[in-house]
């Protein structure tokens, strides 16, 4: 038990401030309301299967904008203290576009009689093809844009460590270990594909009670990737009546985010979030829209709300 706490530690201080590049993983706003997303070992955490489904176009107006779709589902392994769970994600990105299907499997263990920690792992592919004749280019010659890339299948394998609490978490993930990029660890040469980042994430989050019918939520995304700035999301969400939650975040070198998430029936959770740029990028767009719905399969609401900090 004391190497596992001491590998969650260690793994924690790899996510702290470091230089990265750009994004190449999907981004979405409300990670925090689905988080195996983010991290395999978070499959299993809650003692009732859920489905969730997101679609976000981000920067609307402004043409070859991203658009990210999931298909996402987890569930518990009763007595086994194990977690599954599978993932289904489409991203489209200027010319290019990404499909993936990824399995997860986790294991949780026991510290004490408040705590869990869960271990993860996800393997799957991606499916990764772009029009790059439709690009505008000024070196007619480049033999890189004389034809599209018509269909990589590549493997991809992430890991990660989740811990929580009744009223806590945090966590720490790659989603995909195996890079593209030549002369890095785990390298898988591919001819005609861009060179994929790794990307780490690190979360945290606490549940905070505020009165009968108040519960808020502080919470952190740090997302990292190798000779690219270090990006923050500081949220905070406040949830009212176990019915309503209304919060925003602020993305470092980004902008703002509004989101509220609605439990409109016992088993139907509906979120929204809206994205407004704070750098020269708002002057080309109208912001992002991020709609999510989950179906968790719970019989009795107590079983949710024995855990507030939810998702």
């Amino acid at each position: 038990m004391k190497n596992l706490i001491q590998a969650f530690a260690a793994m924690i201080l790899l996510a702290l401030p470091m230089k990265i590049s750009a994004q190449q993983d999907p981004m979405v706003s409300q990670h925090m309301f689905s988080g195996h997303f983010l991290n395999p070992a978070y499959a299993g955490s809650h003692d009732y299967a859920n489905i969730t489904a997101l679609g976000r176009k981000q920067w609307v107006g402004f043409d070859g904008s991203p658009y990210t779709s999931y298909l996402s589902f987890d569930m518990p392994v009763h007595g086994k203290n194990i977690g599954i769970g599978g993932i289904i994600l489409n991203d489209h990105i200027g010319v290019t576009d990404r499909s993936e299907i990824s399995a997860s499997l986790s294991y949780h263990l026991k510290l004490g009689e408040k705590a869990t920690i869960a271990a993860g792992i996800r393997a799957g592919e991606t499916y990764y093809r772009a029009k790059l004749t439709d690009l505008t280019i000024w070196d007619q010659a480049d033999p890189v844009f004389t034809s599209n890339i018509n269909g990589k299948i590549l493997p991809i394998a992430g890991a990660g460590i989740y811990f929580y609490t009744k009223r806590m978490y945090a966590g720490i993930s790659i989603p995909n270990v195996i890079s593209y990029k030549p002369g890095t660890a785990l390298n898988l040469a591919s001819e005609n594909i861009p060179m994929l980042e790794r990307h780490y994430f690190a979360t945290a989050g606490y549940a905070i009670p505020a009165g009968k019918n108040l519960d808020i939520k502080p919470s952190v995304l740090v997302k990292y990737t190798p000779l690219a700035p270090v990006e923050f999301d500081y949220s905070l969400n406040f949830f009212f009546y176990k019915t309503l939650w209304i919060g925003g975040t602020y993305r470092s070198g980004d902008g703002v985010i509004a989101m509220t998430e609605y439990q409109a029936t016992k088993n139907l959770r509906i979120g929204y979030a809206y994205d407004m740029s704070l750098t020269h990028l708002r002057n080309y767009n109208s912001g992002s829209h991020e709609i999510m719905l989950a179906w968790d399969f719970i019989k009795d609401q107590a079983v949710r709300y024995h855990s507030p900090r939810f998702f």
